[in-house]
């Protein structure tokens, strides 16, 4: 399986895995549009994030995944994004290559993080819907499956976001997992494979 992963990568990861024949590494940012805009990175609690700066010198390109991945002609089974709020940005900007090659996604679903930069926290499900991902299962903070749901199923998409508002931090955001309707994975082989490896322990 060719997978593709969009997240946040310390220095120190980027060195550490340069090395490695299965790995290619871009060193950009992406997002939604093809751009140019003043950025710096900051760091905090083992993570970073993509702050604008007045500063005319952190002028950075802004790329797309379809532009990446069509300089590459590289072929992505599973597209996995962990990039604090610019989830859906990425998204946004992959959609020719979710439309050709009907990629597995496992992204982060996090207000915390999505409302800061202007994102609703639930309009990335029906462009989903619309691309042709219509079933979803929803993993909490923990890595522990909740649920299985429709992504136009907007009543109960809100509902779990509201919990990461009350559950007092015990949940704080959730993660997505959902395939193409026409690729040759689901949702039902993925718990079914869960199952017998669970039986199998």
């Amino acid at each position: 399986m060719r997978s593709l992963s969009a997240q946040s990568l310390s220095e120190q990861g980027l060195s550490t895995h340069a090395d490695l024949p299965q790995y290619k590494l871009y060193e950009c940012f992406l997002g939604d549009s093809e751009n140019e805009t003043n950025l710096y990175i900051e760091k905090q609690d083992g993570s970073s994030k993509l702050k604008h700066s007045n500063n005319a010198n952190n002028t950075h390109k802004i790329c797309t995944l379809d532009s990446l991945m069509q300089n590459s002609h590289f072929i992505p089974h599973f597209i996995k994004i962990d990039t604090d709020g610019f989830d859906f940005k990425v998204l946004r900007g992959a959609k020719e290559t979710l439309k050709a090659h009907k990629s597995a996604l496992f992204f982060e679903w996090d207000q915390f993080h999505l409302r800061p930069l202007g994102e609703d926290p639930l309009s990335i499900f029906s462009y989903l819907y619309e691309l042709g991902y219509k079933e979803c299962l929803i993993f909490d903070n923990f890595g522990r499956i909740l649920c299985q749901i429709q992504s136009n199923d907007r009543t109960n998409l809100a509902l779990l976001m509201d919990y990461t508002l009350i559950s007092k931090q015990h949940i704080c955001y959730y993660d997505v997992l959902t395939f193409h309707s026409l690729s040759g994975l689901c949702v039902k082989e993925y718990l079914a494979f869960i199952q017998r490896s669970e039986n199998a322990m």
